[in-house]
Order: C-alpha cells, then sequence, then structure tokens
C-alpha cells in the first residue's frame, strides 16, 4: 500500500512540473531591432540574410531618416543596433551607445539625369540660373547637413541656395525627385548611383577641396536586451559586410 501511494505521489509531482519542464527547452530566438538609415536599406538588406544564415539569429529592421531614427530611439528606449548615415548622429547618441564599429564611407555627390537639357557636367554648371537643386533637410538627414558644409565653403554660396528649391527628408526622396525629373540635381550618396533606381542617372562630382566624406557606424544600443548577438551583427557588417559596401560603390573606412 505505501508503494502505491509513493508512485501515485511521484505522478502526482511529474504531472505537476510537467509544464515548467516543457517550458525550459528551447525558445524561438526574438529578432535583433536595427535602426538604420535609409540610404543604407539595400546592403543591409543583402547582408541581412548571409547573417541569419551564419549565425542562425533572426534581424529586423526600421528605415528612415537618421534625426527621426534617433527621436524613435530616444522615445521607446528600445532596440539593440544603430546605424545613421553619418559620424554625428553616432556622436549624439554616444551615451546610449555600448560598443560601436567602422563600416565605410559616405561620399556626396550630385545626380543628374543624362537626358537633361541643361548639359549638367560639372559642379560649376549647378550655379547657373535656373538649375532646379533639391538638398536634404538638415535636421532630418545626414546629407543635409553635409549639404550646407559643402555649400557655405564653395566659391559661390549665394547662387547655390539660390538653385535650391525643394529640401527632403530623405536621400531616397532625393534621388526619386531627381529620378523623376522634379529637379535638375540632386545631392545623393556617390554609391547610391549603383542602384536600379538610378538608372538614367548619372554623377556631378564635388570638388575634393569643399567635399566632405562621412563614416558609417554601426552600434549596440545600450536599451539592447540582446548585446552580445548585437555585437555579433555589428562585427559581422564591419568584416563580412565590408564587400557588400564595396560592391554598392561605398569607399573603406579608414
Amino acid at each position: 500500500m505505501e508503494e502505491t501511494w509513493n508512485a501515485r505521489l511521484y505522478l502526482l509531482l511529474l504531472l505537476c512540473m510537467l509544464p515548467l519542464l516543457t517550458s525550459c527547452g528551447p525558445q524561438e530566438q526574438k529578432p535583433l531591432l536595427v535602426y538604420a538609415g535609409k540610404g543604407l536599406k539595400p546592403i543591409i538588406d543583402e547582408a541581412i540574410p548571409a547573417f541569419e544564415q551564419r549565425h542562425g539569429i533572426p534581424v529586423t529592421v526600421i528605415y528612415a531618416g537618421s534625426e527621426n531614427l534617433l527621436a524613435t530611439i530616444g522615445k521607446t528606449l528600445a532596440g539593440d543596433i544603430f546605424i545613421p548615415g553619418s559620424a554625428p548622429y553616432i556622436i549624439a547618441a554616444e551615451n546610449i551607445l555600448t560598443y560601436k564599429r567602422e563600416l565605410a564611407e559616405h561620399i556626396p555627390a550630385f545626380a543628374v539625369r543624362t537626358d537633361s537639357s541643361k548639359q549638367l557636367e560639372t559642379f560649376s554648371d549647378l550655379l547657373a540660373d535656373g538649375v532646379r537643386i533639391a538638398v536634404g533637410n538638415k535636421d532630418m538627414c545626414a546629407i543635409g547637413g553635409l549639404a550646407v558644409e559643402i555649400f557655405e565653403t564653395s566659391e559661390r554660396p549665394a547662387a547655390l541656395w539660390n538653385n535650391v528649391v525643394v529640401t527632403a527628408s530623405t536621400v531616397n526622396e532625393l534621388l526619386a525627385l531627381v529620378s523623376e525629373g522634379e529637379v535638375d540635381a540632386a545631392m545623393i550618396w556617390a554609391d547610391m548611383l549603383s542602384w536600379p533606381e538610378a538608372e538614367g542617372l548619372k554623377l556631378v562630382k564635388i570638388p575634393d577641396s569643399i567635399n566632405r566624406s562621412e563614416t558609417i557606424h554601426a552600434a549596440v544600443l545600450a536599451y539592447s536586451k540582446a548585446p552580445n548577438q548585437a555585437a555579433l551583427f555589428v562585427d559581422f557588417l564591419s568584416t563580412e559586410g565590408k564587400s557588400i559596401f564595396a560592391r554598392f560603390g561605398y569607399g573603406q573606412s579608414r
């Protein structure tokens, strides 16, 4: 009788513990949340499947202008990785970052249509009356801030500003504006000329004496619930990811 009672007690305890035992099994990995500048979308989109296959860690991305991303992070206090379009946004977020790596160099240039009747071939051509220029909003995207620096150090800043007819919140909007003929020229990243959306466009270089490049960083956020996995993705972008950046026309980080 005592053996039967002990057996029943053992079975009862086992049944009570079963939910706890089954919950201890492997759980589905929560995706890393990445905030990335919208201009980086082709590179990050290509890097993610390779990273997921290598490490088995899923990744999801929010793309937007760097200023908007920083504001979102500040409001939500959530996420794992921040990849803005330029270094000033990394500096602005320094107190909420735990680990960062350099990835590549963004180099500004002007995009113009190859079929433009205005024969825009050089930076000086952009100064002519009637040339419609689009630049980024300096408070919303990385390239907008650089436009201010470049224009103000040029020989004729007033002539350039007089030709600006549109300011856009993202560099992708700038590309669309010139591609669709809404403007004659738009300041974008030179690497964007390799995008399918840039078909029919050509590059007008900005003189080296006034041009500014931007170092792209990836950084782990202090709010990350999976900092080690987030650091793996950052390291992946700064090593294997460099070949992806190079194929899209980015300069190598210093």
